[in-house]
């Protein structure tokens, strides 16, 4: 090709390149987000490495993926940050916020896959840490979530948050006092709260201190009154306490304020059956039996999207 002839057409195709990004950038400063990803992805099949192109495919991105979380559609938030994933496999940006609602969706090897390679590329990344910890922590894997949880906690040891995280993780590896530590702490540094209380009583309930579990649930409602889990525990101490009217009381409260939460219904049918009212009993252990097979199929039917030959 002779070369005036290349210099022309090198000089008519980059200007469509240059103002298909600022027409994206229009768009997206409208809040036009859909279109503004389009142009931005045509850009960067025509240069994939077109810095202004990768970063507006991050930002229009992630700010649709925010509206769509927002608005409960969950699928299509992730279908936002794939495509920006598979238009820039490697932004940083895009990584993080991909794993971190993976993780929010349950679709736990895929975040763990999604935050390894976002470690591979920013190893000295707290969030990354942070969010590879909760991941670690959802597939069991107790000994590599404390390791990065507190990798976290070294670098920002003033996180309420993490330290609640941290807690978690012990008290799921049944180390119940070093768990109640960092609830503790947890609740130091951020008092108005709910859940570090509530995971107080869980550990004083699995240890058998059921005064001090109902003292710490009973902090837990005093924050959120319709926290099923609260109730139910309370209800639970007092079958274990053998008082079982109580237990009752307690019990029909958790199951109103939250109706598939499998423990309060299988305490309450015990607590019936002790009370004599048979019927009711196994109405309450039905309920418990379908939950919790419901619980086991979504557990095991849990989707990867990476998984080989499509398999879950």
């Amino acid at each position: 090709m002779p070369l005036l002839l290349s210099l022309a057409l090198a000089v008519s195709f980059f200007p469509q390149l240059a103002s298909g990004v600022g027409e994206a950038k229009r768009l997206e400063a409208e809040g036009k987000l859909e279109p503004a990803c389009d142009l931005y992805e045509q850009a960067l099949r025509n240069n994939p490495r077109d810095a202004d192109a990768q970063a507006g495919m991050a930002s229009a991105s992630e700010r649709l993926a925010l509206k769509d979380r927002a608005a409960g559609h969950m699928d299509e938030a992730l279908a936002a940050l794939l495509r920006a994933r598979n238009a820039e496999p490697d932004d940083k940006r895009v990584l993080l916020d991909l794993g971190i609602l993976e993780d929010e969706m349950g679709l736990d090897n895929d975040a763990a896959e999604t935050l390894k390679h976002l470690e591979l590329l920013q190893p000295d990344d707290p969030n990354a840490w942070y969010a590879f910890a909760r991941v670690d922590l959802n597939l069991g894997r107790l000994e590599a979530a404390e390791k990065e949880m507190r990798r976290y906690l070294d670098a920002r040891p003033g996180d309420a948050s993490a330290h609640y995280g941290m807690g978690r993780i012990y008290l799921q590896g049944l180390q119940f006092e070093r768990a109640k530590e960092e609830f503790e702490r947890s609740i130091g540094l951020q008092p108005k709260q709910s859940e570090a209380y509530y995971e107080l009583g869980q550990a004083d309930l699995d240890e058998d201190e059921f005064g001090e579990a109902i003292r710490q649930f009973q902090k837990t409602l005093e924050r959120d009154p319709k926290h099923g889990g609260a109730l139910a525990g309370i209800g639970t101490a007092y079958f274990k306490l053998k008082q079982y009217p109580a237990a009752k009381e307690w019990l029909e409260r958790a199951i109103e304020a939250a109706p598939d939460y499998q423990p309060g219904h299988y305490y309450l049918g015990l607590t019936l059956a002790r009370l004599g009212e048979s019927g009711a009993s196994r109405r309450e252990l039905k309920i418990a039996t379908e939950l919790a097979e419901k619980d086991s199929k979504q557990a095991a039917t849990r989707l990867r999207l990476n998984a080989p030959d499509g398999q879950p």
